[in-house]
């Protein structure tokens, strides 16, 4: 068995794009290497996905809350309606007399109160809906901050593994790298 490459492998997490790419390229054949390869590119995943992610649904929900703030009522039925549907299992599981009255009756209280958030939402997108959506998006990228965070930690975690000539994924970001791995080394 071959002694393991610790300063390519610490050099797959300093050269942060290229030097992963690089290893990958020239030396598939060294396990060593390529595991940390494809973890520190899991961890440019990450850097790259994380703020994506905020982008894409921060600002659809500030543009949905000031274009089309009646599309709030989706999420709301959805959960109104999920006991209409746990009725309807049970009903056809145990077939009970009186299921199909009380399914009925569920789903007129369900309807009901859709209706009234209907209204309630279209009292409240003049004055607090447009304000919902920036704030949303601004509390999102705290999720951000919490990513770029984490990744420092998974970022020296994995150079402290590269060093220690150890195969441990890095901290949350892990995962995706090894998923990475076994797909390349197979």
């Amino acid at each position: 068995m071959q002694k393991p490459n610790r300063f390519l492998a610490l050099l797959s997490y300093v050269l942060v794009l290229i030097g992963p790419l690089m290893l990958i390229l020239f030396r598939r054949k060294d396990k060593f290497t390529l595991y940390h390869a494809c973890q520190s590119l899991a961890l440019v995943a990450g850097a790259v996905v994380a703020p994506l992610l905020w982008l894409a649904i921060g600002w659809s929900f500030a543009f949905l809350s000031v274009e089309f703030p009646v599309l709030y009522v989706v999420p709301i039925a959805f959960l109104l309606f999920t006991p209409v549907f746990r009725r309807r299992q049970h009903a056809a599981r145990y077939k009970s007399r009186w299921s199909w009255v009380s399914i009925l009756l569920t789903a007129v209280v369900a309807i009901a109160l859709i209706y009234g958030s209907y209204l309630v939402i279209n009292w409240l997108a003049p004055i607090f809906l447009p304000l919902g959506g920036p704030l949303l998006l601004m509390a999102g990228f705290s999720i951000v901050i919490a990513a770029a965070i984490a990744l420092v930690f998974a970022w020296l975690a994995g150079m402290v593994n590269a060093l220690r000539a150890q195969l441990h994924p890095v901290p949350v970001y892990g995962g995706w790298g090894e998923r990475l791995f076994t797909r390349l080394s197979s």
